[in-house]
């Protein structure tokens, strides 16, 4: 196999609303040439770094063919221009096809089978009017699967989107934190492994690992920080699974059982930011915007807040003036990062 020479191109696929935290977590890294693009980012650099490093990122591709396909012959041309024995060969494909003459996935799928050869990578083609792309998955599992997750409470918070959320709040890892409703702890789990250093993709593996040319363990990340790092929750249970995940992610979080109301905060200045039980999420829903209405003009009234929310009626509930809105998506739902 011939080695891998970075920087490379790459295309990072993001959740909707978190491409632009992504560009600028992206350039704040050392990535090259970082522009936004339909669906995510593009840039030049490490895939392992990139893997390693962007916490917001849910896949990363390589984009190594890109070529007409508009006729079977065309298809066939460019697939065999490919060195595909630098990458081990392809044992899977993810197949899409859009305004183009060829747009049958399975007859394409056929024809690519009987020209590259077998092997582990995963690659993803697009036919976009004609044009195809041909990319390998260099992440493997997604992205947010970070690799310390053991337990889940209800309706967890994906790594990715709390990434995406610490981001936007504007918080950084020298203020202190507080989630007055961590259910499994995802939240302070990704500001505390960020405060420590910790790169969000240490704990797992990613498929371009093998590749030759890439080197793992060289990109720590450089952010520190001495804020204070607290959550609580109402339900005992998962106080004690965002506990042990904390564990697993050896990172080391003051999580207690609490009521919301309760809370009081460590510092003088710092940021609540909290995923709040919200319609199929969980019951509650008024009963938590209140106890947040209540912490973020009392208590916490000198802190910045950044809170989900789904509806415009519980929206409402806050009476904080809202600062900032940004339009997001958690498990399908629509919600909004609300910024007091």
């Amino acid at each position: 196999m011939k080695p891998i020479t970075p920087p490379v191109e790459l295309f990072v696929q993001v959740n909707p609303g978190l491409i632009e935290a992504c560009r600028r977590e992206a350039i704040a890294l050392g990535f090259e040439r970082v522009e936004p693009q339909p669906g995510g980012v593009r840039l030049w650099g490490d895939p392992l770094h990139a893997n390693l490093s962007l916490s917001i990122a849910e896949r990363i591709l390589m984009p190594i063919a890109r070529f007409t396909a508009a006729r079977w012959s065309q298809l066939e041309r460019g697939a065999r221009a490919v060195r595909w024995a630098d990458f081990g060969g392809v044992g899977a494909f993810k197949i899409s096809a859009r305004k183009s003459r060829l747009h049958h996935t399975q007859g394409i799928e056929a024809r690519l089978r009987a020209i590259i050869p077998e092997g582990e990578a995963v690659a993803w083609v697009r036919l976009e009017r004609d044009h195809c792309t041909i990319s390998l998955d260099t992440s493997g599992a997604p992205l947010h699967r970070r690799g310390w997750r053991l337990e889940n409470g209800p309706a967890p918070l994906r790594e990715t989107i709390a990434a995406g959320i610490l981001s936007l709040s504007g918080w950084r890892p020298e203020f202190s934190l507080h989630d007055p409703m961590c259910g499994s702890g995802t939240l302070l789990i990704e500001a505390a492994q960020r405060a420590e250093g910790q790169p969000p993709g240490a704990m797992r593996a990613f498929d371009c690992m093998p590749w030759p040319g890439l080197k793992p363990g060289d990109y720590p990340l450089p952010l520190l920080g001495e804020g204070v790092i607290t959550g609580g929750d109402r339900a005992g249970a998962s106080v004690r699974v965002a506990q042990r995940n904390a564990a697993a992610a050896e990172v080391e979080i003051q999580i207690t059982r609490q009521e919301a109301q309760d809370a009081r905060p460590t510092t003088p200045f710092g940021y609540l930011i909290t995923n709040p039980p919200y319609q199929r999420r969980a019951g509650g829903a008024e009963e938590a915007f209140d106890a947040l209405d209540a912490l973020t003009r009392g208590p916490f009234a000198r802190w910045s807040a950044a809170i989900l929310s789904p509806h415009p009626e519980l929206s409402a509930r806050l009476k904080r003036p809202i600062l900032q809105r940004y339009p997001l998506k958690n498990g399908g739902l629509s919600v909004d990062l609300l910024l007091l």
